[in-house]
């Protein structure tokens, strides 16, 4: 009885012992502590921008989870603000808008379209479109049509821009010219016609009767004044683009003249000098001054408080005594004999210019014409009182 008590209680273990090896290995024994769980990871949100997700760290068994840090608060990063990119026609209109702001006859500088309007000596003008055929009855102006419109919209020119002392008579030469009668502008049916100031009224008035627009401008002496004259041409006649090309060419070569106009050399004492029964020189607020300031010299008539174009008299002449005498007369027009004249009067032989044979004859379609070809003067002249000076990217108009 006891044997089989005891063969059953070994029976017994033997099948408890078999069950335990058969059963799930990943069943964890009573006596082995249970390890903290780890907390599943929260499904993924999209972050705010800028605000970096921190990765959960999990607490340890047995301790009290640390709190968490409380979540950056997102910050605006610096913005940069580009500048807003116009578009080619906006830029340019724009441009021009401060440039004809200068212009005192442009009623509207900030309008680039059509109609234009303008105001000359208080008469507001009304241009409807762009002139398909344009004019002008003075030389000035006819030096500055032809540098901002092509020749298909200049109907005709004066007598003067055809002669041997226009700047533009290789590009005018054989075009229709007009003179003071009015039938001579008519037959060509400009829709716009540029005259100075003094212009006949009467050639004014018979041009108005058939219907078309004179634009009368007086032209300046001084460069700033010269740019101001293109500008407005440009607006009447729709050729803003090509003006803006001429001025960069004016500025470019007045940069250049500016790199010798502080030479020592350059500040000499300058007269400018012609003959029509009397001495003539030029003063403040002439052509001649301009360029003579502008290539840095002095202009001694100024110096000597004379103004404009004036006469004067032999006394005078040997008071300024000036260091250099420009004879702005052409051959044609006696240039040359006032030159000999001038060398072989004995009585002016104690002025320094006379002798130091710093008498010069220069070109008078330079130095006598009402438009932007006189800054070729200034450049001339410093080649005289300079003659080391490079200008030979210079160039023409």
């Amino acid at each position: 009885m006891k044997f089989n008590k005891m063969l059953m209680t070994i029976f017994m273990l033997v099948v408890v012992t078999i069950g335990a090896c058969s059963s799930d290995p990943e069943v964890m024994s009573p006596q082995q502590p249970a390890p903290a769980p780890t907390a599943a990871p929260a499904i993924a949100t999209a972050p705010p921008p800028s605000a970096p997700l921190a990765p959960s760290q999990p607490a340890a068994p047995d301790q009290p989870a640390p709190a968490a840090d409380p979540a950056p608060t997102p910050t605006s990063e610096p913005v940069t603000v580009l500048p807003v990119v116009e578009n080619k026609k906006q830029s340019v209109g724009s441009e021009f808008t401060e440039v004809l702001s200068n212009i005192d006859e442009i009623v509207d500088p900030t309008n680039i379209n059509w109609p234009r309007i303008i105001s000359i000596n208080g008469d507001e003008i009304v241009i409807n479109e762009k002139p398909e055929k344009v004019l002008t009855i003075s030389l000035g102006h006819d030096e500055i049509l032809f540098g901002i419109s092509n020749k298909d919209q200049i109907v005709g020119t004066t007598t003067f821009a055809q002669d041997d002392g226009s700047n533009i008579q290789d590009k005018s030469l054989g075009m229709p010219t007009v003179s003071t009668d009015p039938e001579s502008i008519i037959v060509l049916s400009p829709d716009v016609v540029f005259a100075d100031p003094y212009a006949s009224v009467d050639l004014m008035d018979s041009l108005e009767d058939f219907g078309i627009s004179v634009i009368q401008t007086q032209l300046n002496n001084g460069i700033e004044g010269r740019k101001n004259d293109i500008w407005l041409m440009a607006y009447i006649t729709g050729n803003l683009d090509q003006a803006s090309e001429l001025v960069s060419d004016i500025d470019s070569k007045i940069n250049k003249i500016n790199e010798f106009s502080k030479n020592e050399e350059v500040q000499k004492r300058v007269l400018t000098l012609s003959w029509w029964d009397s001495y003539w020189t030029a003063g403040t607020g002439s052509t001649e001054d301009s360029i003579i300031t502008l290539a840095g010299a002095i202009n001694t008539a100024a110096e000597n408080g004379i103004e404009s174009n004036t006469t004067i008299d032999k006394e005078k002449l040997i008071s300024m005594n000036p260091e250099v005498i420009l004879i702005t007369q052409s051959v044609s027009w006696g240039g040359q004999d006032f030159f000999d004249q001038l060398m072989s009067d004995n009585s002016l032989s104690s002025i320094d210019a006379i002798k130091n044979e710093q008498v010069f004859m220069v070109n008078p379609n330079w130095w006598g014409t009402l438009s932007y070809w006189n800054i070729l003067g200034s450049k001339q002249l410093i080649e005289i009182l300079l003659p080391d000076a490079d200008f030979d990217s210079f160039g023409d108009f």
